[in-house]
């Protein structure tokens, strides 16, 4: 009984340095902000909230490796949580450590294989390595899942765009305009295949719609301004 009487009083006292390290933090006093981090952590270091915050503070300071450490010890104390690996995926993002992002993918696609966004973060990280066979299959478990995911759509197009399937990337982009054709990404993405093959006019007519839907994209505004100059020398 006492054994738990005292293990309530810890908790409530953690709670405290949790919350009074939030607030230092917030008002720009850091050192006091970690001091009371780690006296939470010195009166129980299996309380994982604990590491989750430090950990949060430390990635807003740009101290990634301290960052890495609360992280990986909030991940080991609750596996199950996802918030842990998505901060874990943006700090290996921010370093472009891509291979660490998709294995944190893997481990979220463990615990909840059903959840398309899962599997659609690990496709976009294996397409920067270029592993574009593997980002498909990837790309095909999101529309398994779901047949309308518009950015799967467009990722898998992208990708068999780079192995030089362009008759199929095509197909993809179009079927991504029929699920949303308020978005630009598939108008771009099909300019681009109709850009390699060769038909300016086409890829014009595509890189048009997506520079109107979305003016502010310097990219689509110079690919746009690009295509409309070699068109008028036709």
């Amino acid at each position: 009984m006492e054994n738990s009487i005292n293990l309530i009083n810890d908790e409530i006292l953690i709670k405290e340095y949790i919350e009074r390290g939030k607030g230092l933090f917030n008002d720009g006093e850091t050192q006091k902000a970690f001091k009371n981090f780690n006296k939470a952590i010195l009166l129980n270091n299996k309380y994982a909230l604990t590491y989750l915050i430090k950990g949060q503070a430390h990635l807003e300071l740009y101290e990634v490796e301290e960052a890495k450490k609360c992280l990986k010890t909030y991940v080991e104390l609750v596996p199950k949580d996802p918030k842990g690996y998505w901060k874990l995926i943006d700090i290996h993002d921010l370093t472009g450590e891509f291979d660490k992002c998709i294995y944190y993918c893997e481990k979220l696609i463990i615990n909840d294989p059903q959840n398309s966004i899962f599997h659609i973060k690990k496709a976009q990280f294996l397409a920067l390595l270029n592993d574009f066979k593997e980002a498909i299959k990837s790309f095909d478990v999101c529309l398994e899942l779901d047949p309308n995911f518009y950015d799967a759509l467009c990722g898998k197009g992208s990708a068999l765009l780079s192995l030089r399937y362009k008759k199929e990337a095509i197909e993809l982009y179009k079927k991504a305009i029929e699920v949303d054709f308020t978005k630009s990404d598939a108008y771009f993405g099909i300019s681009q295949v109709y850009m390699s093959m060769g038909p300016i006019t086409e890829a014009l007519r595509y890189a048009e719609k997506a520079y109107h839907i979305e003016p502010e994209n310097e990219w689509y505004k110079c690919h746009y301004n690009v295509l409309k100059n070699m068109n008028l020398k036709i």
